[in-house]
């Protein structure tokens, strides 16, 4: 299981990396660049989001190793709460842009970017919660938990590549 989370992974960086260079050659082809920029507020509280996401479900698998699943329960139960809060924020912020993805390149790529990793974010959230249910049903042990460990790898990969996100969009001009 854990070969396959990580050949899943190398796979979810290709195209990551794909779309990373789509937006930097249209960066570097399409002037001026960004023709209107999104505020980094909303993005940075999503930010940290992610950052506690992360800790909280790192918490949740050191917990179920110290055989306390009461621990792991809250541990992935915050982390779907602070994801799922992420993807509302996300939402809006795609509302209340003043661009949308057919107004020109740029549109295009930020929409396209945020939005894949928008995707794999529920789907980390889809992940967390059929965890948490499994977790609910005591199918975890501190000799058994190689099913959060992978959830895990998954979700500290879309918090990484948030960071790449959120760098590349609203710090890198």
């Amino acid at each position: 299981m854990r070969m396959g989370i990580v050949l899943f992974l190398i796979s979810e960086t290709f195209l990551f990396g794909a779309l990373f260079w789509t937006y930097y050659y249209l960066r570097g082809h399409d002037t001026p660049w960004p023709p209107q920029h999104p505020l980094a507020t909303l993005p940075a509280i999503n930010t940290g989001l992610l950052l506690l996401s992360s800790i909280a479900v790192w918490l949740g698998g050191y917990m179920i190793k110290k055989g306390r699943e009461k621990g792991l329960f809250i541990g992935l139960l915050v982390t779907v709460l602070l994801g799922a809060s992420f993807l509302g924020i996300t939402g809006w912020e795609w509302l209340h842009e003043s661009f949308r993805p057919w107004t020109n390149a740029y549109g295009s790529i930020f929409f396209l970017l945020t939005g894949v990793h928008a995707l794999h974010v529920f789907g980390g959230v889809l992940l967390m919660l059929a965890l948490l249910a499994r977790t609910a049903r005591h199918r975890f042990t501190a000799g058994n938990s190689v099913g959060v460990e992978i959830g895990s790898l998954y979700w500290h990969f879309i918090d990484l590549i948030w960071l790449l996100v959120f760098t590349t969009i609203f710090i890198v001009r």
